[in-house]
């Protein structure tokens, strides 16, 4: 996996921008930005102990990783200096070396498990692959042989939307109403318990690529100067994701809540930015407010913020797509029924019934093998092609995107920067 710096460089040098004008993070953290002599050699570091200490293909967290570095013998850092148990070695670790680690190639995203956060909720909505077959009808109930007739069974009749839709929220507390909207909506969900972490992300980036349908990310978070970074955040590394490991990944990033605006307008109580918050003074001069939980839009009104969701979806989402994709199977069933009638041999099904005869008396339990035994093949058979209909969205619909599909990498940057600037917030330009 070579480094995604060469992206940003030729960005600069296309653009005329210098590096920081177009770095989103902060260069420790910007995959951008890891590329570097001291990095490269901290990150093979790492690599090097943990394939030495951890079996090649055995996954770890990076506090487990902390302390069996800790309890080697005369370990010493790159830098000369031994590896100790305290919290700067353990920062050293897992914000800059491991990341270093993983983003320039060292070490696979997925050896590193995630046990700064709870395990976070998913929902998954399971693929279907359109296929058709025949089946003679035989169920928990042991019919009579008679009775038996072939009829048509369809698979992937399935209202599988244009996107595939992630929804994040900062805290495992929104389940109650993000967790329905996953549901209806065939999104995955994914509540951890506060920063997303790379892990994380890893696994969003890598189930959406495999998905192959465009990626719509909604994000719930605080309002204050960390949740507001969080879309930002999310949007730089499935950039650098995609230009690494999954170079067909579209994506979109939908700040959903919780905005200033939205604390205004709906009243909301506010408490004041802790005090090592570095962002407090520019925040409160951008937006004339302190800090406000998600919680408190969740507890006071919980209806605005399933609202506010359902709102971000719809520029998204085809509401007619399931009605439509029902219709195409009643119909796809009776046309099929209308092809097997016509076109089935009366001895082939003669001798299905002879064998049921045999067959039928066996134990209940043989059952589910006997419908596998007895299923007719489509093979020789004319059925009619499984044509599902496909989702239909406004393209010109406006969406809230932070990250639209129809950015290129340079523009993506720049919005990303500017809202990280609040520069797009109340009263910026």
């Amino acid at each position: 996996m070579a480094p995604c710096a060469p992206v940003l460089e030729k960005a600069c040098t296309k653009t005329g921008a210098g590096l920081s004008e177009l770095t989103v993070l902060s260069v420790a953290v910007d995959p951008y930005r890891l590329d570097t002599d001291a990095r490269h050699r901290d990150g093979k570091w790492i690599a090097e102990l943990l394939n030495q200490l951890v079996a090649p293909t055995k996954q770890i967290h990076w506090r487990g990783l902390h302390y069996l570095l800790v309890s080697t013998t005369s370990l010493t850092k790159p830098n000369g200096k031994p590896y100790e148990n305290n919290d700067e070695d353990w920062t050293w670790l897992s914000e800059t070396a491991g990341k270093a680690a993983r983003w320039l190639g060292y070490i696979p995203f997925e050896r590193i498990t995630d046990n700064r956060n709870a395990d976070p909720v998913i929902f998954h909505k399971a693929s279907i692959v359109p296929q058709s077959t025949i089946s003679v009808g035989i169920e928990v109930t042991i019919p009579n042989v008679d009775d038996l007739e072939p009829k048509p069974v369809a698979k992937g009749f399935v209202a599988r939307q244009s996107f595939h839709f992630v929804i994040f929220g900062e805290k495992a507390s929104l389940e109650p109403v993000l967790l329905p909207i996953a549901r209806a909506k065939q999104a995955d969900l994914y509540l951890p318990t506060g920063e997303i972490s790379d892990t994380l992300l890893f696994r969003i980036a890598k189930d959406a690529a495999e998905d192959g349908r465009p990626l719509a990310i909604f994000t719930v978070s605080d309002c204050d100067p960390a949740g507001y970074q969080m879309p930002i955040s999310i949007g730089r590394k499935l950039q650098a994701f995609r230009d690494l490991l999954f170079p067909r990944l579209k994506f979109e990033v939908v700040p959903v809540a919780l905005t200033p605006e939205q604390v205004r307008e709906l009243g909301l109580p506010s408490t004041p930015l802790k005090e090592k918050e570095k962002r407090a003074s520019r925040w409160v001069e951008e937006f004339g407010i302190q800090q406000t939980e998600i919680d408190a839009l969740l507890v006071l009104r919980p209806d605005a913020l399933r609202e506010m969701v359902e709102d971000a979806f719809a520029p998204y989402y085809d509401d007619t797509l399931e009605d439509r994709v029902e219709t195409a199977k009643t119909a796809w069933m009776e046309q099929a029924q209308q092809a097997i009638n016509a076109q089935i041999n009366p001895a082939t099904l003669a001798a299905v019934r002879e064998e049921a005869t045999t067959k039928l008396s066996e134990l209940r339990s043989a059952i589910a093998d006997l419908n596998e035994q007895l299923d007719l093949a489509t093979n020789g058979l004319d059925l009619p092609e499984i044509e599902v209909p496909q989702p239909e969205i406004d393209e010109d619909a406006e969406r809230q995107a932070l990250v639209s599909l129809k950015d290129n990498w340079v523009t993506a940057t720049r919005a990303l920067i500017a809202r990280k600037r609040y520069s797009n917030g109340n009263g910026g330009e």
